[in-house]
């Protein structure tokens, strides 16, 4: 009889709950539902993402993927050149102007041959650094824009550094740089205080320019994942990128 009689009250009461429900929802303000609702949508992303690949992100392994995938590709694209400054390109315009194109481009090729050579060098320090960096989720990470791309360059870029000067100087020296420097210096007429320290600028720029090639390309795909892991073409980098919304 009691376990009738207590049938009967829950049924009585579940009318209720739909009455309830309504008035539950009609004290959230609209915007907090939505914000509510927007929430929900991008943790079943973010599961499904996680889901599609077979588990739960190991965060350190899927930064090195990052890495490594972010690499190849920058590897597969245009060869960078020399960006040479305002100055030099007014000169190196005045030679082919009058004539002496012959000049300008053989020291604009030295310098691009510099830059192409170093680049792959960046790009064997970067891999090697991804192999051995491990990064855990941090506030810091969270919120920097470019932080994983920031923390390998930081790991890498002291030695890499000293590393690429000497095969800049020795590439730059085999190749007869400093010939095709004088002779540009010469037609052009340029008013230089001191041409060593002028030569010495220019093999410094091609070194911070490989450097600066490969890390601004990986830096750029970092923002981008991050505005919206889902254009990452690799489901782990997208997982990755996803905890760190």
């Amino acid at each position: 009889m009691h376990g009738g009689r207590r049938a009967a009250n829950i049924s009585a009461v579940n009318p209720l709950y739909p009455t309830l429900a309504a008035l539950l929802l009609i004290s959230v303000p609209a915007a907090s539902a939505q914000g509510i609702f927007a929430k929900a949508i991008e943790k079943a992303q973010r599961t499904a993402d996680q889901e599609s690949y077979g588990g739960a992100i190991n965060f350190p392994d899927g930064v090195t993927r990052f890495y490594v995938l972010g690499l190849n590709e920058i590897a597969e694209e245009n060869k960078p050149s020399f960006k040479s400054s305002p100055g030099f390109v007014k000169l190196a315009e005045g030679l082919r102007a009058a004539g002496k194109s012959e000049t300008a481009d053989a020291l604009a090729g030295k310098l691009n041959g510099l830059v192409e050579a170093a680049v792959p060098q960046v790009f064997a320090a970067a891999h090697s650094g991804a192999g051995t960096l491990k990064l855990d989720v941090t506030q810091e990470l969270k919120t920097a824009a470019t932080g994983l791309t920031d923390a390998l360059r930081k790991a890498v870029e002291p030695a890499l550094k000293e590393k690429l000067r000497a095969a800049v100087l020795e590439k730059a020296a085999a190749d007869g740089l400093p010939e095709a420097f004088d002779a540009f210096v010469a037609a052009s007429g340029a008013k230089l205080p001191d041409a060593k320290a002028a030569l010495a600028a220019l093999e410094e720029q091609a070194v911070t320019q490989a450097i600066e090639h490969v890390f601004g390309e990986l830096s750029a795909r970092e923002r981008s994942y991050r505005a919206e892991p889902r254009v990452a073409a690799d489901k782990v980098v997208t997982a990755t990128f996803n905890t760190l919304k």
